[in-house]
């Protein structure tokens, strides 16, 4: 399996009023949450760096990222495009 320096997914984040930020990834059925957009976006990139090197190194196939015209949102709720770069993971690992 070849290991990609950089991956991109879509994130859902959904907002309710007196909540945190609820952040999904549909195609690796995680999730996480933040008290605030940057602190959701933070979050959400280091969910998705944790959960792809741990894919990574059980060598399970990393899923194709679904486009971001294919998630439709709620109307409490956009979709993110969130990225992570590997090496700064696995280094850390």
């Amino acid at each position: 399996m070849e290991k990609k320096d950089r991956y991109f997914y879509p994130a859902v984040f959904s907002y309710e009023e007196g909540q945190e930020i609820a952040v999904v990834f549909p195609d690796l059925d995680v999730a996480t949450s933040g008290v605030d957009d940057d602190d959701a976006l933070i979050s959400a990139r280091e969910l998705l760096g944790i959960t792809l090197y741990g894919m990574e190194e059980d060598g399970e196939d990393i899923p194709v990222p679904s486009p971001l015209k294919n998630i439709i949102p709620n109307q409490n709720e956009r979709v993110v495009l969130v990225d992570v770069y590997m090496p700064a993971i696995r280094r850390l690992a």
